[in-house]
């Protein structure tokens, strides 16, 4: 079963009053001048689709200026079955998010956002490139969202185990100041141990399967050099209950938890080069899109559905090879929204074949499907 949206209503979410923007299978090309509304499009697109902002941790940040609530509908369509099936989210700041599928509230955030809309996406917006050049923390965010789109328990569970290191960390803090006895931190063990394993066990079935679609990509966005994930445990599986407990001195002296899957990372190589420490801007730029187009294949290997790839400005640095490369990986995907300033980053062929929306002020002005001309689109762009 391939699903794709149809349609997207946005009432006061960023800089949209209330507009509708109707989206087709295969590319959806969103074009418009600089700060109109198309990151937020996609924005909304993702917030209707996992129930969360792919750019904030802060809901109140995606309700429109002076209004008291933020809302998008979604009408979700699938290929074998002429059925629809319509998703919302609404929040208010102060009050509790609402997620309903049909009419019905959503079980839950997480249930809701690993498929329970009836699609899933990956998203690519410029400052991603931080996976691959930022800190450990960023990559464990990047692959942790992965795997909580496919097991609500997954996305349970790297919440739970958060808060429990919280929970022990607050005692070693209270062991070192003579508050509490170190017998008591056994007790917080178990827990972290129960959960930092289920967290465990979910990235290492993972990062064997996401290795093989990361080097596929990245030969095919940069040449042949081999490129590879290595990742970096703190403590395996089979060891981390020995290694937690080995490190119970080190730990109240710190007052910390030193090991565990949130002191982990993995290093993304080219030619057996560690990218975050020397890559070039160009490399890391290449090995995020990599990483996002082997996160779209993991999920159509896990589940078999493609998830929506939502791109933001993801033309702009690329040379015209690649951007011809990129072009028909977007035309043959179920279905890819990407944004830009130029429609002449794409050839007149790839826009007969995609939709063309026109944004401006934070409204769909013009939406034009296939059979047009890059010169007609230009000119249209520049009325």
């Amino acid at each position: 079963m391939t699903s794709y949206l149809r349609a997207l209503r946005l009432v006061n979410f960023r800089n949209y009053p209330d507009d509708t923007v109707l989206l087709g299978p295969g590319l959806n090309v969103v074009v418009g001048d600089n700060a109109q509304g198309k990151t937020n499009l996609l924005e909304a697109i993702s917030f209707a689709v996992t129930g969360s902002s792919t750019r904030t941790a802060n809901d109140a940040e995606v309700v429109r200026w002076k209004q008291d609530f933020a809302r998008v509908e979604a009408r979700v369509s699938f290929d074998d079955s002429s059925d629809e099936r319509k998703v919302a989210v609404g929040y208010a700041p102060g009050q509790k998010k609402r997620l309903t599928v049909d009419g019905a509230s959503a079980a839950s955030l997480a249930n809701y956002s690993a498929g329970g809309a009836g699609v899933r996406a990956v998203t690519f917006f410029p400052d991603d490139i931080r996976i691959v050049k930022g800190s450990p923390s960023d990559r464990r965010e990047f692959l942790d969202g992965l795997l909580s789109t496919l097991k609500p328990s997954y996305a349970r569970a790297v919440s739970e185990y958060a808060k429990a290191v919280q929970q022990r960390n607050q005692l070693l803090r209270r062991i070192r100041d003579g508050f509490s006895s170190e017998r008591t931190l056994w007790t917080w063990d178990r827990k972290v141990i129960e959960l930092g394993e289920e967290v465990l066990r979910g990235r290492q079935a993972a990062i064997g399967p996401l290795e093989h679609y990361f080097e596929s990509s990245l030969r095919a966005l940069y040449g042949s050099e081999k490129a590879a994930i290595r990742y970096s445990y703190s403590a395996t599986l089979d060891g981390y209950a020995e290694t937690l407990r080995g490190a119970h001195s080190s730990d109240i002296d710190r007052g910390t938890t030193s090991v565990g899957p949130h002191r982990d990372d993995f290093e993304v190589l080219l030619g057996g080069v560690n990218l975050t420490t020397f890559g070039s801007q160009g490399q890391q730029r290449l090995a995020t899109l990599a990483l996002k187009f082997a996160a779209r294949d993991h999920i159509r290997g896990e589940t078999g559905e493609d998830p929506i790839l939502l791109f933001d400005d993801v033309m702009s640095e690329l040379d015209e090879r690649r951007r011809d490369f990129l072009s028909g990986y977007f035309l043959e995907s179920t279905q890819a929204v990407i944004t830009t300033t130029n429609l002449e980053y794409f050839d007149a062929e790839v826009l007969g074949r995609a939709r063309v929306i026109r944004i401006s002020g934070g409204a769909v002005v013009d939406t034009t499907s296939g059979s047009v001309s890059a010169r007609e689109l230009s000119s249209q762009k520049k009325a």
